[in-house]
């Protein structure tokens, strides 16, 4: 790594080559390729909405671009079921702001989302399993380079399985 690079990547944990100086090629095609594909997005809605209009209106405004019964019938079912879902999510929205307002005021009571002890029991049990195997946690966390063992590797789910066992 040449001292610019490391220069860039010492202050962030990424970095984007479209915005650093330079890079004319990469920002010219990236740009061009965003332009495309809203193009590719715009001009069918466009199409279907001035076509959906112009069927809504007989032809009064928008434009037809196709004629098609089953495409309109297509568009008002579209229509009806994005209402619908819309409506759904705007009463789950509602509920759940009103729920947490309520629960801030402390006009509810506010339940515990996690169980903080047995929570605390998992932690003891997988700290305690990694300091048989590992050694101290100040010893782990000081060392800057560890060689594990080949008996000292985890099988799979070993310490999802050992937690779950000593927290009952």
């Amino acid at each position: 790594m040449d001292k610019q690079e490391e220069h860039r990547m010492g202050h962030r944990n990424f970095y984007d080559d479209f915005f650093e100086r330079g890079h004319w090629w990469l920002k010219i095609r990236q740009v061009l390729v965003a332009l495309l594909c809203w193009l590719i997005f715009i001009i069918p809605c466009y199409v279907t909405i001035m076509t959906y209009r112009a069927h809504l209106t007989h032809g009064r405004h928008g434009f037809f671009f196709w004629r098609y019964w089953e495409g309109f019938q297509e568009i008002d079912f579209l229509i009806v079921f994005l209402t619908f879902a819309l409506g759904m999510i705007a009463v789950f929205c509602l509920a759940v702001g009103f729920i947490q307002n309520q629960r801030r005021h402390g006009l509810v009571e506010k339940w515990p989302m996690i169980d903080l002890d047995e929570n605390q029991r998992k932690i003891d049990a997988a700290e305690n399993f990694m300091t048989k195997r590992f050694g101290p946690a100040k010893k782990r966390h000081a060392v800057r380079y560890y060689v594990v063992q080949p008996e000292q590797n985890l099988t799979k789910n070993q310490l999802k399985t050992i937690i779950e066992k000593k927290a009952k």
